[in-house]
């Protein structure tokens, strides 16, 4: 099975940072998990990381919509109008469903490919690695 370079965390929720951390090791499909308390330090990190070559830019993007500084909505409109939900090598599953309908359907305009409620599964990131991931070649999602 092949390993993602990168996973980043974005929730402003220390514990569930943990947790969530926790699972990801334990699944063992990732070489490095980074972890932003916002979606301020997540975007400040995705520029910094994906400009450099590709394998440093995280495959995999979990974040939360609820959050201080910048919240989830906030941070992927910004990284549409940069072009990073464009990039078919990145994949970004919003953890905390619970929003109005109108929220999650921008979500989904601005190419949010994935949705979970918290708290986040091992089957769930199973099912995202398994859908987009399969032997060494990333799949095409756009």
């Amino acid at each position: 099975m092949r390993k993602l370079h990168k996973i980043l965390l974005v929730d402003d929720d220390e514990i569930n940072n943990y947790l969530n951390t926790t699972i990801l090791k334990d699944l063992d499909i990732a070489e490095t998990i980074s972890v932003a308390l916002n979606g301020k330090q997540a975007l400040e990190y995705l520029l910094d990381h994906c400009d450099q070559p590709a394998r440093t830019c995280p495959e995999l993007v979990i974040f939360d919509h609820h959050m201080p500084v910048m919240d989830g909505l906030e941070m992927i409109r910004t990284l549409h109008e940069k072009g990073f939900m464009q990039r078919a090598n990145m994949v970004f599953l919003l953890l905390g469903i619970r929003a109005k309908q109108e929220v999650i359907e921008e979500f989904l305009r601005l190419g949010v490919q994935e949705f979970t409620d918290k708290p986040l599964e091992e089957q769930t990131v199973l099912e995202a690695y398994h859908k987009y991931w399969r032997g060494d070649t990333a799949q095409e999602h756009v």
